[in-house]
């Protein structure tokens, strides 16, 4: 609020008063009356105008009420509320058809990498089968071939005569001075050579399979290890047939073991192997 000096006075006064607080003096005159039918001046109080007697209405300052607002409840007809509970109902299928549709999705995902993983597990092991057959297969060539070189080695050392060596140790009638010359006729031989040549494909076939066998699955980890054996024995047996050296004794001795060793690694073998 601003203050202002009284006229009259000289004193500080509010800009709004009406009259001075100090001398009294009036700063804003009051608003004359008039009476409304014969246009007299009236005093302040009067009820009825002197002049005519026109009674004067006095005006009664009222406070103006705040607006009530009425707040009313939303209605909802029938039809509407089966419009949203259809489209609820809605709702819920649809999130019930997502989650039938992914649990179905999880299940086909599922199935399919199960039957993926025993379609693997056959084929691991037909071909575990196949390298554990096709080892037996070449180690019994082996077996026949090393049991001959040993017989033609020994027949062309000690010059003794047999059916199935003469040919190679005494070719003309007569024994070859050196048993080297023996086994050599041997090699040169048509039918034995191509002995030798299964014997080398089958390595071949066999180190194929095994290169492929080499991640076994946790049902065949067993199986595997018992087939490595195997194989190593197997190895040792068919280099032993293909490329003999050393003396008589040497080779024979190491033929021998790796043919036993073959024979024991398969027997301990077997048990994993489908008839």
């Amino acid at each position: 609020m601003a203050m202002t000096t009284c006229p009259n006075c000289g004193e500080q006064i509010s800009d709004k008063a009406k009259k001075c607080v100090h001398c009294g003096a009036v700063l804003i005159p009051e608003e004359k009356k008039y009476c409304p039918d014969c246009g007299a001046e009236l005093e302040n109080g009067m009820d009825i105008c002197p002049k005519c007697g026109c009674p004067i209405e006095k005006v009664v300052e009222t406070e103006t009420a705040p607006q009530q607002v009425e707040v009313t409840g939303v209605k909802i007809t029938k039809k509407s509320k089966k419009i949203i509970a259809i489209a609820t109902i809605a709702v819920i299928a649809v999130a019930m058809i997502t989650a039938i549709g992914v649990q179905t999705h999880k299940k086909n995902v599922a199935e399919k990498a199960a039957a993926e993983a025993q379609k693997q597990s056959e084929e691991y092991g037909t071909n575990l089968n196949m390298a554990a057959y096709s080892m037996l297969s070449g180690a019994s060539d082996a077996e026949t071939c090393g049991n001959l070189i040993k017989k033609v080695w020994y027949n062309a050392i000690y010059k003794e005569s047999d059916s199935k060596t003469d040919k190679y140790t005494k070719p003309d009638g007569y024994y070859v001075s050196d048993f080297n010359d023996a086994l050599q006729n041997l090699f040169s031989d048509s039918s034995f050579s191509g002995q030798i040549a299964d014997i080398n494909s089958n390595k071949d076939t066999v180190n194929s399979l095994m290169k492929q066998l080499k991640n076994p699955p946790e049902e065949y980890k067993d199986a595997y290890e018992a087939l490595s054996k195997f194989y190593d024995a197997y190895i040792s047996l068919t280099n032993l047939a293909t490329d003999p050296t050393g003396s008589l004794q040497t080779f024979s001795q190491n033929f021998n073991d790796a043919d036993n060793e073959t024979l024991n690694c398969y027997n301990a073998l077997k048990m994993y192997l489908e008839e």
